[in-house]
């Protein structure tokens, strides 16, 4: 099986944008089909990427797919062996001058699971002999970690041509690796607002950054941009991984309503690919535009992102409204994640912009009211659902599902005892709170859910 892949992994810095958002838009510009990926909780450069290369974006995090297996499963049901199939991912970052590099966990797993090369982007902004030794530390930990080779490096913001000219020349005396150019401090720019790329105006508040893309197209000289696809097929012999599941018993026959907003992207696209690979039918209900289907409904989809931006369209959707309405009883699939879970509750109150027009009635599915913090969301963080009563997606207690959750959403419950499952760390760590409701088939969770990570308990659910 063939699968071109190119793991971009980028040192990272709070409030600047991703080189390799940069790379990806170059790259489709020049004609390249790619498939995109992060391979680190990211919204607002998972948001980016899907505004600028117009594209779908799967989140790919090891962490959330809970192992080697689930992850490359869900690498090749949505890898093509026709694309250049791109991995973005946080690099680290060194927290002073003096420190050692800290490389994620995150990463180094993505390069031991996806087995392909990985490509570091350093920031270069001060002397050729910090970067240098930054270059070799990372080379370092790869090798001990007994992980595929790094054969190429990038660097941005290099002070100079001349700095440029000293680095490479470093490089290929201390390692084997190939300098494939270097992006200019003054196409350096600022990551936007979450909230502004979820906008009407998105590809407004993208500008400057599709900007940034072009100028460096321009530099023919800057970048070895054929290197990229010669990089993508060094490893791109692909195993196949065998599936960790049977598809549902109603294979084909099985309708799922996702519901669609520019909004409601920040999560990705895994669980669609989930619910196709196990034998369901997605089916497009867009927020504000007209149904185009005629086939039954077995199931609505809400899924994660900043649904208060389109509230009213929610509840002025009257097909939405009619499906859901439906779906109340319980007997049929429906699932709101992350935050698009106060639209099932009672009570919603809007963040602090909305000024004294704050409240809101939600859908009343659900015992609980919500409340929208912030109107950028937080930190992610990333959690485990261990069961705690009975429900039709967590049963046993054996059974875990991973997601993550921002802390710029609260939810209330009205009656404590109705929250089906318990948050942790991780196994040994610590309990986070009460998360999720359930009515049946309904399900709520403030987690923005990655079903790879248990897709046996997700196929069960689907089928009742």
């Amino acid at each position: 099986m063939i699968l071109p892949r190119l793991i971009i992994a980028d040192e990272h810095r709070p409030g600047k944008i991703s080189a390799g958002i940069l790379i990806a838009v170059v790259l489709k510009e020049m004609g390249y089909k790619l498939k995109l990926f992060m391979g680190n909780i990211d919204e607002a450069s998972m948001r980016a990427l899907q505004v600028l290369c117009n594209q779908p974006v799967t989140l790919l995090d090891p962490t959330l797919c809970d192992g080697r297996a689930n992850l490359r499963w869900l690498f090749q049901n949505v890898a093509s062996p026709d694309c250049m199939n791109l991995i973005l991912t946080n690099l680290g970052s060194k927290w002073s001058e003096d420190s050692a590099f800290r490389i994620p966990r995150e990463c180094l797993k993505l390069a031991e699971y996806l087995e392909c090369e990985l490509m570091p982007i350093l920031y270069s902004d001060t002397s050729s002999t910090i970067t240098v030794r930054a270059v070799t530390e990372i080379i370092r930990q790869f090798e001990n970690k007994q992980l595929y080779n790094i054969h190429s490096i990038m660097f941005k913001s290099v002070l100079n041509n001349r700095e440029f000219e000293l680095l490479d020349r470093e490089i290929g005396r201390q390692t084997s690796a190939v300098t494939i150019g270097s992006i200019p401090k003054r196409l350096e720019r600022d990551q936007p607002l979450v909230t502004d790329l979820c906008a009407a105006g998105s590809t407004q508040a993208a500008l400057p950054i599709r900007s940034s893309a072009m100028q460096l197209k321009s530099l023919e000289h800057m970048v070895k941009w054929a290197l990229f696809n010669a990089l993508s097929k060094t490893n791109q012999e692909w195993k196949p991984q065998v599936k960790l599941c049977d598809p549902i018993s109603d294979a084909g026959r099985v309708n799922i309503a996702v519901v669609r907003y520019p909004s409601l992207t920040l999560g990705g696209d895994g669980t669609e690919h989930l619910m196709r690979t196990l034998g369901c039918n997605v089916v497009d209900v867009p927020l504000d535009g007209v149904v185009s289907h005629s086939v039954p409904i077995h199931g609505v989809y809400i899924p994660h992102g900043l649904a208060y931006t389109g509230i009213d369209k929610f509840f002025g959707n009257l097909y939405l409204k009619t499906m859901l309405k439906r779906g109340a009883t319980g007997n049929s699939f429906l699932l709101a994640e992350g935050g698009s879970t106060p639209m099932l509750g009672s009570g919603i109150t809007l963040p602090p912009t909305f000024g004294e027009d704050r409240e809101r009635r939600g859908f009343s599915i659900l015992p609980y009211d919500a409340v929208y913090n912030a109107s950028v969301f937080g930190a992610p963080q990333r959690a485990m659902a261990v069961s705690r009563t009975a429900n039709p997606f967590i049963s046993g207690s054996q059974e875990v599902v991973w997601g993550y959750f921002s802390p710029n959403l609260s939810l209330f419950p009205h009656a404590p005892d109705d929250e089906c499952w318990e948050l942790k760390e991780s196994f040994d760590g610590k309990l986070i709170n009460l998360d999720a409701w359930c009515k049946g088939r309904i399900l709520a969770s403030r987690m923005r859910l990655e079903p790879w990570s248990a897709p046996e308990s997700f196929r069960r659910w689907l089928e009742g």
